[in-house]
């Protein structure tokens, strides 16, 4: 009798088993990559706007946008909204979109003048569990960083 090439059944079922074990190892991991893409994206956004809030300080002796309370783009908006062509126009800075971030931008938030920039998600961007980046920023320039959960 001549033997066929092939697997046997039982083999297959063993490699199907070990893939199933380091897939199920590795989802976490994945996970936790993920989640730190964005919270590195959401830092680095934050310190682009924070830098364009204070050129725009510069020039013009208010916060963006001076002549309403809040501008928002949210994560499911289009790339042609409004909003987002305002702020590339005055911060020089363009917000992604379809990227589950959502961006807040308050001038006068507290009366006095100074400016406050929200990036938020709906699920846990940093490795403490915190889903919101916020920065204070004062007229003086001095910008105050937090994460909230």
């Amino acid at each position: 009798m001549r033997r066929q090439a092939g697997f046997t059944l039982i083999e297959l079922m063993v490699v199907i088993a070990i893939l199933g074990i380091l897939a199920t190892t590795a989802m976490p991991f994945y996970q936790t990559w993920t989640q730190r893409a964005y919270g590195t994206q959401a830092t680095a956004m934050m310190k682009t706007l924070v830098d364009g809030q204070i050129m725009y300080y510069l020039e013009h002796n208010t916060f963006f946008p001076p002549d309403r309370a809040s501008i928002e783009v949210f994560a499911n908006d289009p790339p042609e909204k409004q909003e987002i062509q305002e702020i590339l126009d005055a911060l020089n800075v363009r917000i992604p979109t379809a990227q589950r971030l959502n961006y807040s931008i308050y001038p006068n938030f507290d009366g006095q003048g100074n400016c406050q920039i929200q990036i938020s998600a709906a699920f846990p961007i940093f490795k403490d569990g915190a889903k919101m980046l916020l920065v204070v920023l004062s007229r003086t320039g001095e910008a105050i960083y937090y994460t909230f959960g």
